[in-house]
């Protein structure tokens, strides 16, 4: 009787194995890059940023110093479900479709500039009532940082060495995907997995 029951438990696990790697997310797509206005400026600090497929934003965020997407502010499509390979993604700044496209690619990276029309603000203007339109004012960026040294924790997610963790590491991540005792396995567990790919983005540079 015992081991009817356990040809059964057995039996059930292998059948729900294949649900479970349907369930499981894929790798999301990264952007980042400058966003600006056609006519030379740039947008303010808190603009947003959209990426929209099929009319639903799948991925929200602002604009700083002029750019978007660098961290700590990473800008990374998902796919919950693996199911948007080969769908095309919109970007939308401040609310304005920019005309730029992606296709989502699973463990893409790409710099991709975003820009559009200024908006248009109308101020009184001192003839009684008419308006005057002007474009929004706003900030030149300001020079990045110097780069600050890794932490030992961080270090663990950098494969080559260079002092930061940038897209060589996360080549390093994608080559070692689903293998067991790699150097890509950054939380020590034993795979290559989504956790791991999850401690390089806690500690992504550029």
């Amino acid at each position: 009787m015992k081991s009817l029951l356990k040809a059964f438990y057995i039996g059930g696990f292998l059948l729900a194995m294949p649900s479970l790697a349907l369930a499981t997310p894929g790798i999301p797509h990264q952007f980042y890059g400058a966003v600006s206005y056609t006519n030379g400026t740039i947008p303010a600090d808190g603009s947003s940023v959209e990426a929209k497929i099929g009319g639903v934003v799948v991925k929200s965020s602002t604009v700083t110093n002029g750019k978007y997407g660098y961290s700590p502010n990473l800008f990374m499509v998902t796919d919950p479900d693996s199911s948007r390979k080969g769908q095309t993604i919109n970007f939308w700044l401040g609310g304005v479709h920019t005309g730029q496209t992606a296709i989502f690619d699973n463990g893409g990276y790409a710099n991709l500039n975003l820009s559009t029309a200024a908006p248009v603000v109308n101020t009184p203007s001192g003839g009684g009532g008419g308006s005057v339109s002007t474009p929004t004012p706003s900030p030149s960026p300001s020079p990045s940082a110097s780069a600050v040294p890794l932490s030992l924790e961080a270090k663990k997610a950098d494969t080559n060495n260079d002092g930061k963790i940038d897209v060589l590491d996360f080549n390093s991540l994608m080559v070692n995907w689903g293998s067991f005792g790699s150097m890509a396995d950054f939380t020590g567990d034993g795979q290559v997995d989504v956790f791991d790919f999850n401690y390089l983005m806690i500690y992504w540079t550029v």
